[in-house]
């Protein structure tokens, strides 16, 4: 048998450094180790919108390991076939693994009566109301962190409640969003937020921003209200709540393993757990809770507190008239179109649902309760109301 030649062996051992490494890498990059890393978002993007080339590179480095392998003798099988097990780990973990651990519940949602919830929710949990053509979802912010996404079809509408935990997010979105029938499931979160796939269309859609990436398709919202569990059950008695009922052994563990992180992220005394939000903007504590509006070329976000001082505040912008209200009873904040039948809407009261004595106000899409080191993140020019 021929002798192996040292240029040989270094040849082997090249192939084998490099196959590792572009294993590695794209697990990494891929899943939340990446994002302590503050890796580019725009590798993240690139390899997804790549990632069959990127797969079939993996593959073909492996097979020429093998190749290697077989003709120069070069490890055992047993030290091969470790090897193969830790490439194909790494090309589950880079592409199918977060889908495997956070599963969509788009279509197959369970809903339950408010008497069912009850038996499971706590008078303080906080829940996000959709109510759509006088038909209401409930969705526990809780029962949103595993799965991400929920939908239903709420008065005719069919919809999907979204939810970043990292930013403390909801945002209810359209289930077409521009491409027909969407089938939307979680790629990763950058910069501390939700990062979403439509496995249907391949388009990908930042949730805080509700923009796609590949297209110019738009993406249709919803406002939806944030509430506590009591005050839900009071103002809805008549709707149906998300349930994820939290059964699978893998469950368990992403609740244990998530608990400290996320402890971090709501405590004034941690900045964000991951490292790739720019802080700079002091306006506000960077974990104060702000209800963001997004007009598209102008943000305004407001604080609690200017809500609860400012009950009823009419004002602008881009000429649009706006009204935002506070419930104090609730503790709901509220954002509602200022016009009534292209007519600026002139009332004595409101209440949170946009109910006045002239008519319904248009209740309009917030992002209820984000972090503000998120939202002045990707929004770095928004207005404050504090």
């Amino acid at each position: 048998m021929r002798e192996t030649t040292s240029t040989q062996k270094l040849l082997f051992l090249v192939v084998a450094v490099v196959t590792a490494a572009f294993s590695i890498f794209s697990a990494v990059l891929m899943t939340e180790p990446g994002q302590s890393l503050n890796l580019p978002r725009s590798w993240v993007i690139t390899y997804f919108q790549y990632r069959w080339f990127f797969i079939a590179i993996n593959f073909c480095l492996l097979a020429y390991l093998w190749y290697l392998h077989i003709i120069l003798s070069i490890w055992s099988k047993f030290w091969m076939s470790l090897a193969s097990i830790g490439v194909i780990i790494c090309i589950i973990a880079a592409n199918f693994l977060l889908t495997a651990f956070f599963p969509s519940y788009q279509y197959d949602a369970d809903y339950v009566s408010i008497t069912e919830a009850d038996k499971i929710l706590s008078d303080n949990d906080v829940i996000y109301a959709v109510e759509i053509n006088g038909e209401v979802r409930g969705y526990p912010r809780e029962h949103l962190e595993v799965p991400h996404i929920a939908g239903d079809n709420i008065g005719g509408k069919d919809v999907v409640m979204t939810f970043c935990a990292l930013s403390n997010l909801p945002v209810v979105i359209e289930q077409d969003i521009g491409f027909g029938q969407s089938d939307l499931g979680i790629l990763i979160q950058t910069h501390n937020n939700l990062v979403m796939v439509d496995r249907n269309s391949g388009e990908l859609i930042q949730q805080i921003t509700r923009t796609p990436e590949f297209s110019e398709a738009e993406v249709v919202s919803h406002p939806n209200t944030m509430t506590t569990w009591k005050s839900f059950k009071e103002l809805y008695p008549q709707a149906t709540v998300f349930i994820y009922e939290f059964n699978r052994v893998v469950d368990s563990l992403l609740l244990a393993l998530f608990e400290g992180p996320m402890e971090k992220q709501f405590s004034n005394e941690h900045g964000a757990i991951f490292p790739t939000l720019d802080m700079d903007d002091n306006r506000l504590p960077p974990k104060e809770q702000v209800w963001g509006f997004d007009l598209g070329n102008t943000q305004a976000a407001f604080t609690r507190a200017f809500a609860q001082k400012n009950p009823i505040y009419r004002f602008e912008l881009e000429g649009q008239p706006l009204v935002l209200v506070y419930d104090e009873k609730h503790d709901i904040v509220n954002l509602f179109d200022g016009a009534l039948n292209n007519t600026l809407a002139d009332f004595e009261s409101i209440d949170f649902r946009g109910t006045t004595e002239i008519g319904q106000l248009n209740q309009l899409p917030m992002h209820n309760g984000v972090f503000w080191m998120v939202w002045s993140h990707w929004y770095p020019s928004t207005q404050v109301f504090n």
